[in-house]
């Protein structure tokens, strides 16, 4: 494959985890929502992970040899802080050591501190749609305590994952930890967790001036399902809800969800403002928005309607809408990273030539003029993932579940390749065609 399109020479190329997806060993409020059955597959748990707690050094060892220069991880709060004040300087000090493995490699941590999980005490004392207990301090404290470590080290930040992902997840459809339900909830919570974000950006900026912070938002290419304009409608306003609610705090220091009068909620947020250097972007798929004539009103779908194939979760593949979220997102007038992209590809199929795709997509996105500095892969290995399990594979490595051995994908030697060269070679990887059989409903 010859050389073709080329990224800068400061460009970030990378992989990204969460720690309770691949480290194993932790006690948190996700494993007490497995241990209750409340999973897809009622049985599934996550005690071992991927063991990357303990193997991390030959973890980083493989990403080095992709050429990699950036690995986006976060730090559990369950492990730092087990029992309220009762911090663990092993854990932390254990942190300090990944960091250092890291650095020595020539690979930069960009680092999260809120990746969906809390200890297991967070939701009974202080949970975030009741912020009068303290949440947010209680945040805040335990980022203060972390950056002893981190801060020598690290110098960017994702404070926070997804944070529309996980109140909606969490406090609407109640289907993640802490399972509460309505959208004054939503209000609450979500402007709850952007003051414990601005209390958070505050300590960093205190000990690591020049830190650069951010978040690590979900963006999803909205579309209407039909030309009717209800669905026309009904895809404008959710994209303009969940893709924009959240980014749109950081200008304002106002958390808004709702747009008429009785079904608007609105929360101010002291000192968000100025609290966002990046817009990190997390991109995988399509959305068709449809409405409907009785309940439950409204339906949310991938479907492969240009035949590109789907992931083995069923989720459209479709990188030219990375290349309109990014174009989209250029609004806030910040420097982007695109922090997670990647897909469920069991067989090894087709994860060299979605990568070739949406990197493409990277590409014709700074050629519009939008500041994209980085893009790293979702994920490195194989992991729990969340609500599914441990069957979807999302991986650059595989990871065998009963051994824990580590393989390479035909993404890992591909990604290696655009890496090495800085630039994506004019071959495409071939891939194979996975067709939709139907709509796919989201969640």
């Amino acid at each position: 494959m010859g050389p073709g399109r080329s990224f800068p020479d400061d460009f970030l190329f990378g992989c990204a985890t969460s720690a309770y997806q691949v480290e194993g060993g932790i006690t948190n409020d996700w494993s007490a929502w497995a241990e209750a059955g409340r999973l897809k597959d009622p049985s599934a748990r996550n005690e071992r992970a991927v063991e990357h707690w303990d193997r991390y050094l030959h973890d980083f060892d493989l990403l080095a040899g992709l050429g990699a220069n950036a690995y986006r991880m976060s730090v559990e709060w369950a492990r730092i802080e087990p029992e309220p004040g009762r911090y663990d300087d092993a854990a932390l000090a254990h942190y300090g050591r990944m960091f250092d493995a890291l650095l020595e490699r020539g690979i930069e941590p960009m680092v999260t501190f809120f990746h969906f999980t809390h200890p297991p005490w967070f939701h009974a004392t202080c949970p975030w749609h009741l912020p009068e207990r303290g949440g947010p301090e209680r945040f805040a404290a335990f980022v203060e305590r972390s950056l002893e470590v981190v801060a020598p080290r690290v110098r960017r930040y994702t404070i926070l994952n997804e944070p529309g992902v996980w109140l909606t997840g969490a406090y609407l459809a109640g289907a993640i930890p802490p399972g509460e339900k309505g959208l004054g909830r939503v209000a609450k919570a979500g402007a709850s967790l952007l003051l414990g974000h601005a209390l958070a950006a505050a300590k960093i900026r205190k000990v690591r001036p020049d830190a650069e912070l951010g978040i690590a938002h979900n963006v999803v290419a909205f579309a209407p399902e039909s030309s009717s304009i209800l669905d026309r409608l009904a895809a404008g306003y959710v994209a303009r809800q969940f893709n924009h609610a959240v980014p749109r705090a950081f200008d304002s220091g106002v958390f808004q969800l709702g747009e008429t009068p009785g079904l608007r909620y609105t929360e101010k947020v002291p000192g968000l403002v100025g609290t966002l250097d990046f817009l990190g972007i997390n991109y995988y798929s399509r959305v068709y928005v449809g409405t409907r004539l009785r309940r439950p009103y409204g339906e949310l779908s991938y479907q492969d309607r240009e035949g590109r194939g789907v992931t083995d979760l069923g989720w459209e593949i479709h990188p030219s809408g990375l290349t309109r979220i990014l174009a989209e997102m250029a609004r806030y007038r910040r420097p982007i990273y695109v922090t997670e992209n990647g897909l469920d590809d069991r067989d090894d199929s087709r994860r060299a030539a979605f990568l070739h795709d949406h990197l493409a997509a990277v590409l014709d996105a700074r050629e519009q003029g939008v500041d994209v500095r980085g893009y790293f892969h979702w994920s490195l290995l194989d992991n729990f993932e969340w609500l599914e399990g441990h069957l979807p594979r999302f991986g650059l490595f595989r990871v065998d579940p009963t051994t824990m051995e580590r393989s390479p994908t035909q993404g890992a030697e591909h990604y290696r390749r655009i890496i090495q060269a800085r630039a994506l070679p004019t071959e495409r990887p071939p891939a194979t065609l996975k067709p939709g059989l139907g709509p796919v409903r989201v969640g």
